[in-house]
């Protein structure tokens, strides 16, 4: 139990100190040290460094030779090419649907009265069983997208969420199984991305 709690901690401590480094309220070369944070957070170092692992991966921090650890650097382009990144990852997932069972579930969820609580990369995770996309969409799903979305209301963003629900719901998922289908789903997917980088550099706007 005590390993479990840890670890729920150090997710906790990777997800508010990523959210410090996106919004810029940590900037860009900063010196991320164990102890203070430990302080600003009310934690133990444990936990914190735990969660130094998982910033790493999601190309947050950089770990020096000397193990000294920064936060990235982060310009309104490169915001800009991440999030087109995750927009790639989100379009293969998407193909990767192809499955009759796949549709079948995704429909289901996004049919579901529970959908409205569930972001469309949220959905396709869930039903994707291809263990190098989940692995990747769920780091830019858990971290990067997660905190473009909390940055505040955006009706295009949202806009953009809804059709892309209604897109894959046309014609009982059949949109998923055709090129043309697919194709008017990845250039939403294109609009989605866009808003949330715009959602990203406004809030860093904010706190420069």
């Amino acid at each position: 139990m005590r390993a479990l709690s840890e670890k729920r901690l150090s997710d906790y401590m990777a997800q508010q100190i990523a959210d410090e480094i996106l919004s810029g309220r940590i900037a860009g070369g900063t010196q991320l040290k164990q102890e203070e944070l430990a302080e600003m957070f009310g934690t133990s170092r444990i936990p914190i460094r735990e969660a130094f692992q998982v910033l790493e991966g999601q190309g947050l921090i950089v770990r020096l030779a000397t193990r000294r650890i920064y936060a990235v650097e982060l310009s309104e382009e490169q915001i800009q090419i991440i999030y087109e990144m995750i927009g790639d990852i989100l379009k293969k997932a998407v193909k990767n649907l192809e499955n009759e069972d796949k549709v079948k579930e995704a429909i289901m969820i996004l049919s579901s009265s529970l959908s409205t609580s569930k972001r469309f990369d949220e959905v396709v995770l869930e039903c994707t069983d291809n263990a190098y996309f989940s692995k990747l969409l769920y780091t830019a799903s858990e971290c990067y997208i997660r905190f473009a979305v909390s940055c505040g209301a955006n009706e295009k963003e949202s806009k953009c969420r809804e059709e892309m629900k209604q897109i894959i719901l046309e014609e009982n998922g059949a949109n998923l199984d055709s090129i043309s289908g697919r194709k008017k789903i990845f250039k939403k997917i294109d609009a989605w991305m866009k808003a949330l980088a715009d959602n990203v550099n406004a809030e860093r706007g904010k706190n420069k």
